[in-house]
């Protein structure tokens, strides 16, 4: 099956379970560690700062919270971290979801597919593996992740995918080192035959301000993220595609008649996804601390009910629902918590990015 049939396929399950509560969509965040030590991460931890916080989950309580979201109506599973394949039984948790029958994507840097990985991903491969693209050298894996060695064994590990028909994309966050060299990293991919998902935007490190330490938070500004998302277009799609998003950009949004208290939240994550943290708590996304319930100690079914009630209740900015050019706007529940620290806060960062967006794609397409 095609890429993107089986994207196509997966988004149609996941809005249809959304309109009745199934969670069909899982993540699994098997750690919080990482060997790298990237500037815009908004998870890493070492283990003295996670110590106060609480302790990874058993490979057994894994597999046994697999079981349960399974029976309650799982079907896809992402599995990442932190870096997930630094844990030493990351093999014995990954052969028990494959077992499940579950369709399993990876989120990985791709410095760690040791033999024994790949040995297993033979007998059982991913549905997808996604691998973190840093920088195009060793130069820039130095200097954004502390770690210049590790080009080579991404480049490495990823001809090894290809060479074994595993499906491979690629993700890159552009932050002030990386933002002259976006075009690289498309380039990278391009020659390879593989997508690129490029993200401008770089969440806050909210979730990291459970510790002390945390290396230094890096993000471009909202004026040059909202630049590169017109820029990226016109690379990738071209002409047609700049111009007829400029043209969209007068169509007004579709408002619901209760401006007054604020939209709803829009996306899949707690209405048929979730998120189970390192620390084994039920999240809506990785990026939405939460609102949170506990499966460990509820039970999966009952951590579930929890969220979906939590989330239904939940209502965004009242000025954003009436914002005049929020059909362009890129803002959702956890942009506007980890911005302002409430769901119904204003995020200036993504007004700024969106305004920014809008006036690069016009002058773009006037001219083309």
């Amino acid at each position: 099956m095609a890429p993107t049939s089986s994207a196509n396929i997966r988004r149609h399950i996941s809005q249809k379970c959304a309109g009745i509560g199934i969670p069909s969509s899982g993540i699994f965040e098997l750690t919080p560690r990482c060997n790298l030590n990237c500037k815009m991460c908004y998870v890493r931890l070492t283990p003295q700062q996670m110590a106060p916080i609480g302790k990874e989950l058993s490979a057994e309580k894994w597999l046994s919270l697999a079981k349960e979201a399974r029976d309650a109506g799982m079907v896809f599973l992402l599995i990442t971290g932190g870096e997930p394949t630094l844990r030493n039984d990351f093999a014995q948790i990954y052969e028990g979801l494959a077992r499940m029958g579950l369709s399993i994507s990876i989120n990985t840097n791709g410095t760690l597919i040791t033999p024994e990985i790949k040995a297993l991903w033979k007998k059982l491969p991913p549905s997808q593996v996604n691998i973190t693209l840093y920088g195009t050298c060793a130069e820039d894996y130095q200097s954004l992740c502390g770690n210049g060695a590790a080009f080579d064994a991404v480049s490495n590990a990823i001809g090894w995918l290809l060479e074994n028909n595993i499906l491979v994309h690629l993700n890159a966050t552009i932050d002030p080192a990386s933002y002259k060299k976006w075009q690289a990293l498309e380039d990278y991919a391009k020659n390879r035959g593989l997508e690129l998902r490029m993200q401008s935007y770089c969440f806050p490190p909210l979730r990291r301000t459970q510790c002390t330490a945390c290396s230094e938070f890096a993000r471009i500004s909202p004026q040059k993220a909202g630049r590169l998302v017109a820029d990226e277009i016109l690379y990738r799609e071209g002409a047609d595609a700049v111009r007829l998003r400029a043209e969209s950009l007068g169509s007004p949004l579709q408002k619901s008649c209760d401006l007054d208290l604020g939209e709803p939240m829009q996306c899949l994550a707690g209405r048929s996804q979730f998120w189970i943290t390192w620390n084994g708590n039920m999240t809506p996304c990785g990026t939405l601390p939460k609102p949170e319930t506990h499966p460990l100690e509820d039970g999966f079914n009952c951590a579930w009910d929890k969220m979906r009630a939590a989330i239904n209740s939940i209502r965004l900015c009242p000025d954003c629902s009436k914002c005049d050019i929020a059909s362009s706007c890129m803002n959702c529940a956890a942009v506007v918590f980890d911005e302002t620290g409430s769901f119904d806060g204003k995020p200036e960062y993504m007004c700024e990015l969106n305004k920014a967006y809008r006036a690069r794609i016009t002058e773009l397409a006037e001219k083309l």
